[in-house]
């Protein structure tokens, strides 16, 4: 059964707030410079001290970008030793997602943790990166009805981890985590104007269920 309630507000930044029902030279031509006058960016330059340990989770990250960081961050801790190894979360996409299409847990998860968790840990400390990727499919959760016909219809995410080693860029191994198989529809949200009227969000999996997963290499014994 659909229930629809209230109606719809549009803001001026063109924000519309909806109540849900849910159901299951002259001629413009300039010279090229000279060489002498080309500069280089340091970035484009990078050597193999330009990153010997990372400063911030972006520098882990990049090993889940397509190429890979520019350097390795051989000053890294290397995977070795007795359990739990640091290991940071990532994605493969640099643009932030939505809450329900992170595939990641929230860092409130662990508000209440240490300042440097297992899996929210001080970057030059990490010994491992997990990059994680949607797989863009799963099972539908819920579906979310709006005034004015905007839908959006919820799945469980299915996300494909697979884990670096920091220090050399070696793969250790691959594993899957399932999002979570359930959701409740809001009673009002928002939507940006333009935007299309359909759309799909990835339900994602809490911290608990990567660490279940991981559990197999962040507690291991490395010798």
């Amino acid at each position: 059964m659909t229930r629809t309630h209230g109606t719809v507000s549009v803001l001026a930044v063109g924000i519309a707030f909806l109540a849900s029902a849910c159901s299951g030279g002259g001629d413009g031509t300039k010279a090229d410079p000279s060489p002498s006058a080309v500069t280089t960016p340091a970035s484009a330059t990078p050597t193999a001290a330009a990153h010997p340990t990372a400063t911030d989770a972006s520098d882990l990250a990049a090993y889940c970008y397509k190429g890979g960081p520019t350097t390795l961050l051989t000053a890294q801790p290397a995977y070795r030793g007795k359990g739990p190894h640091p290991v940071l979360l990532a994605t493969t996409s640099p643009t932030p997602l939505r809450a329900t299409e992170a595939p990641l847990p929230s860092p409130g998860e662990t508000a209440t943790a240490a300042p440097h968790d297992t899996y929210h840990p001080d970057p030059a400390k990490a010994q491992l990166v997990a990059c994680v990727v949607n797989k863009g499919k799963g099972k539908l959760v819920e579906t979310c009805r709006y005034a004015g016909d905007y839908v959006r219809y919820f799945r469980q995410g299915q996300y494909e981890v697979t884990l670096y080693e920091a220090k050399t860029g070696r793969k250790v191994g691959t594993t899957t985590v399932a999002g979570d198989d359930h959701y409740t529809c809001l009673a009002q949200v928002s939507f940006v104007a333009g935007e299309p009227q359909s759309k799909t969000e990835w339900l994602s999996a809490g911290l608990p269920a990567f660490r279940k997963a991981l559990a197999p290499w962040v507690n291991a014994v490395k010798s």
